[in-house]
């Protein structure tokens, strides 16, 4: 079972409608600010983080994507505040853009051989950005998979567990975006290619 903690991203919710939709494995959604109660059978294989509005130090509840990082020892995908979360909880640091960034960016990729990034030739791939903040100091545990003109910690990963963070939205972001979704939900063992 996958566990998406939804922060008002209307992102993820397209991601859920025109592709978790057609494959064959139970989802199940809680907003930002639900209590997680998970039915007795839950079986979680794995959790994203979505995007939303705001920050990690805003009073936007987001109690239940702590929760889940916590209470779960399964990998972790966040993407844009979700990637924030990841890094705040693990004691990195978070800093404001001079400007609003609402493009799509060519993101280097520092390490092609991590399993994120499986099926993905190029060193360069462009992802939909949308977003305020940006990871300006890494948690001591996590090292830096990718960069950008706007962020130096664009893609994250612990360094010895499968959570990873991404400022960008590859789930709106074509074909390289999908990709990188599919090799999580297969890091989750939650997708085989047929």
């Amino acid at each position: 079972m996958l566990l998406i903690i939804d922060n008002q991203s209307a992102f993820i919710k397209k991601f859920k409608r025109n592709f978790l939709a057609e494959i064959d494995f139970e989802t199940i959604f809680f907003d930002h600010n639900q209590p997680l109660n998970l039915p007795d059978n839950a079986n979680i294989q794995g959790i994203i983080l979505s995007g939303g509005k705001g920050n990690p130090y805003e009073p936007l509840n987001l109690t239940t994507n702590f929760v889940a990082i916590l209470n779960f020892q399964v990998p972790v995908l966040g993407l844009c505040l979700g990637h924030e979360i990841i890094a705040v909880s693990n004691m990195g640091r978070i800093k404001k853009l001079k400007s609003y960034n609402n493009k799509k960016e060519l993101v280097r990729i520092k390490d092609k051989n991590d399993p994120i990034f499986e099926s993905i030739d190029h060193d360069e791939i462009p992802l939909v950005k949308k977003h305020n903040w940006y990871v300006s100091q890494l948690p001591a545990e996590f090292i830096s998979l990718g960069e950008s003109d706007t962020c130096v910690n664009e893609i994250i990963r612990h360094n010895s567990k499968p959570i990873y963070g991404f400022q960008s939205h590859p789930e709106v972001s074509g074909e390289v975006g999908i990709q990188i979704m599919i090799n999580f939900l297969k890091i989750c063992k939650l997708y085989d290619e047929k």
